[in-house]
Parts: C-alpha cells; sequence; structure tokens
C-alpha cells in the first residue's frame, strides 16, 4: 500500500509559529511510544486545529494512509465510518462497521485526525457525554484506544471524551495534551 492522504477540511498551516514543545510532546507519544489516541483539549481559537495538522505532516512519512476529518457538521458515526472504511481499504469495501475499520488499522499504518470532537459532545454539567444520537462514537474512541493495531487516532476538542478519560495514562496508549494560553 503506498501512501492514501485525504486532507478533508483542513486548515493550512504554512504559517505557523510557536508550540515546539508541544509537537515534540506529540510526536514522542505517537512515534516513541506508539500511542493509539490522543486528544488535543483547549479552549476556543487556542490553535488545536492548527497545532494537529502541523503534526500530521510532519509525521506523515510515518503513516500509509493519513485521514483528516472534521466533526463540525456533526456526521453520524455510520456515516464517518461508510467513508473511513472506503478510504482505508482503497474502496474494496463499504461496510460501514467499527470491526471492519478496525481490521484496516491493523492492516495500515493510519493516522486519523477527527477534528471539532466538541460537536458531537453535550456541554455544560454533561462535558464528555455524547449529544443523542452520538453515543456510538464512544465504541469508536474506546475500542481504538484499547485494541492492538499499528495506526493512531488524534481527537481535537474542547471537552475531553469520556472513553479518553477513562483510559488515558502516561505509560499507556491513551493519553491527552491539554493546550493554554
Amino acid at each position: 500500500i503506498q501512501n492514501q492522504i485525504d486532507w478533508g477540511e483542513a486548515v493550512d498551516v504554512s504559517l505557523f509559529y510557536g508550540r515546539t514543545e508541544e509537537l515534540a510532546t506529540l510526536e514522542g507519544w505517537i512515534l516513541r511510544d506508539r500511542c493509539r489516541a490522543i486528544a488535543i483539549l483547549g479552549m476556543g481559537g487556542i490553535g488545536k486545529t492548527s497545532l494537529a495538522v502541523k503534526l500530521a505532516q510532519q509525521i506523515q512519512a510515518d503513516f500509509e494512509i493519513v485521514i483528516w476529518r472534521s466533526l463540525r457538521y456533526a456526521p453520524t458515526l455510520k456515516t464517518l465510518l461508510s467513508e473511513l472504511v472506503s478510504f482505508v481499504s482503497a474502496q474494496q469495501e463499504t461496510d460501514a462497521k467499527l470491526e471492519r475499520f478496525m481490521y484496516w488499522l491493523r492492516r495500515a499504518r493510519c493516522l486519523l485526525i477527527l477534528d471539532n470532537t466538541e460537536t458531537i459532545l453535550q456541554a455544560g454539567n454533561n462535558a464528555g457525554q455524547y449529544r443523542p444520537g452520538y453515543e456510538e462514537y464512544g465504541e469508536l474512541f474506546k475500542t481504538i484506544g484499547e485494541t492492538a493495531h499499528q495506526s493512531c487516532l488524534i481527537l481535537t476538542s474542547r471537552e475531553k471524551p469520556a472513553e479518553i478519560a477513562a483510559a488515558e495514562g502516561c505509560e499507556l496508549a491513551v493519553r491527552s495534551l491539554r493546550l493554554s494560553g
């Protein structure tokens, strides 16, 4: 499989400054520690998206497949999986099932970035919980974090999904980085 890249709606980061420490940390987690899921967290407008794009550009050569998706318009998991399975299987398959997506994540080294994850989460007191109809995303995040595979999921979000919070740790394959101003 040669490199397949789909940048989706990724922002232009040709003018990117600073955050070198965060970039180095994230790169180490992915390339050295082989993390399976990473959440980049912080307030709106702090630079989560730009940091994720810059990171993905820097490490893309280490992956066979790179996919960027924005969850800004809150696609259902079935819609997203249908696109992802189709792309990672080079259009050989369109079955929008989580187990098929995981099969492909084990088969190829894949970098999946999901931007604006907070759009599928509830705000306020229920932070980290899903909006009604989006609970299946929790299963995606949990499965990617817990199952052995060679790929990596990066989420950007204002809130930390509950499955990331439950599975993360500094020696574990699931981690999060909170950006400050």
